[in-house]
């Protein structure tokens, strides 16, 4: 162990084992939620060492134990399964892909970051995400005629357990909670708020949590409206999901946001049925790369569980096959290209089906899939591999949003 003090400490760790970009970068993405005394812990290249950077005022002590914690339970994830591709799209374009396209945006006016996972948007960035949205509706609503829907941003609690959030992903959940209904802590409230600068918290003990949640996946609220339901034939549905996921200091411009919105299709059904709409959706995929003209694949893929879940679920869904997603090639800070995730094609089994209590014809709980596309991730896919130059994009995006 080898410290280093200055305004942040490095450590030096040996991991428990020796692993591959893929475990590497689980760990790096995941390590933000291991202590608040934690900045980070960054793989070295070797895959056998590690830095653990501490925040000041940090226990060394402490924050290295629990760094050592985390790292024993994610190097257990198995990877090196076959990557198969089911859509390869290659775009017309032949300039090159343009870096710094966040900046980019902001410059020209045309995006504002708020700097905590929010971002507002107008002109040609809002024109897009408006044309990406309504494109894939109307290519769902051609190949499955999905039924349009419309859900609210906040989710109950018990309905994210009964979807097992909370036992795979809960740091990524925000709670939604108000001051107390208590006329003395509204009181104090209001007067500590009414001269200061800056806005004042309500202390600890006069939050109140009443159980309700931001969405952190678009399907969700779907499934509860569902129950009692007995499908004959397979249906699907479609709409707009607003959708808010906890990423601490992984937030990053368009490439990870704490919110956004998801352009969302859920199919349900007997196994067939469910297995073919995934099938159907690839091409669909694959249609509106080609219509905004941008390099795109659809290959096989895990989730980013939490760390003392992630080896196990990790392992299922890639021995299962249940999760594609799509990659899109963007750009880094630094220039260096990465497969930018901008969305995914699930099948969940019969898990919703019977958790919700809605059946197919023969009396057994439904399947469902669904198709999830992250609206900000394919603008921001789209900038980088196009530019803010007009005559680079093609002529019915072009015409769309630069208008």
């Amino acid at each position: 162990m080898n410290m280093h003090m200055k305004d942040f400490t490095e450590i030096a760790l040996e991991l428990p084992r020796e692993v591959d970009r893929e475990v590497a970068g689980d760990i790096e993405k995941e390590s933000v939620f291991v202590s608040p005394m934690i900045d980070r812990i960054i793989v070295n290249s070797d895959g056998k060492t590690a830095r653990l950077v501490t925040r000041p005022g940090a226990d060394l002590q402490v924050a290295t134990d629990k760094a050592l914690r985390f790292l024993a339970v994610m190097v257990r994830q198995v990877s090196g399964f076959e990557i198969k591709v089911f859509v390869d799209t290659k775009r017309k374009d032949t300039g090159p892909y343009q870096i710094g396209v966040n900046d980019g945006l902001v410059e020209r006016g045309w995006m504002h970051d708020y700097g905590k996972g929010q971002v507002a948007y107008s002109g040609p960035v809002l024109k897009l995400a408006q044309l990406i949205n309504e494109k894939s509706g109307q290519l769902y609503h051609a190949a499955f005629n999905a039924i349009d829907g419309h859900y609210p941003a906040m989710i109950d609690a018990d309905t994210l357990h009964k979807c097992g959030y909370f036992d795979s992903h809960p740091n990524a959940v925000t709670f939604v909670g108000n001051v107390v209904e208590d006329f003395d802590a509204i009181e104090e409230f209001r007067l500590a708020n009414s001269c200061s600068e800056g806005a004042l918290m309500p202390k600890q003990e006069h939050i109140h949590h009443d159980g309700m949640c931001l969405n952190p996946a678009a399907c969700f609220p779907c499934y509860p409206t569902l129950t009692g339901q007995k499908f004959v034939e397979g249906q699907c549905y479609t709409w707009l999901g607003r959708v808010f996921r906890y990423e601490s200091r992984n937030i990053n411009g368009l490439d990870r946001l704490y919110e956004f919105n998801v352009r969302e299709l859920v199919f349900v059904g007997d196994e067939d049925y469910v297995r073919s709409c995934r099938a159907k959706a690839l091409p669909i995929v694959e249609e509106l790369a080609s219509f905004i003209d941008i390099d795109c694949q659809v290959q096989t893929a895990t989730d980013p569980f939490f760390a003392t879940v992630s080896a196990a679920k990790k392992f299922w869904q890639a021995a299962q096959e249940v999760k594609n997603e799509i990659k899109i090639p963007a750009l880094g800070n630094d220039g260096s290209q990465k497969m930018l995730a901008c969305g995914s094609i699930n099948l969940h089994g019969n898990f919703f089906g019977k958790r919700f209590d809605f059946t197919c014809a023969n009396g057994e709980p439904a399947q469902t899939g669904c198709v999830g596309l992250g609206i900000e991730r394919w603008v921001l896919a789209a900038f980088t591999q196009h530019g803010f130059e007009p005559a680079r994009w093609p002529e019915a995006v072009r015409n769309r949003i630069f208008s």
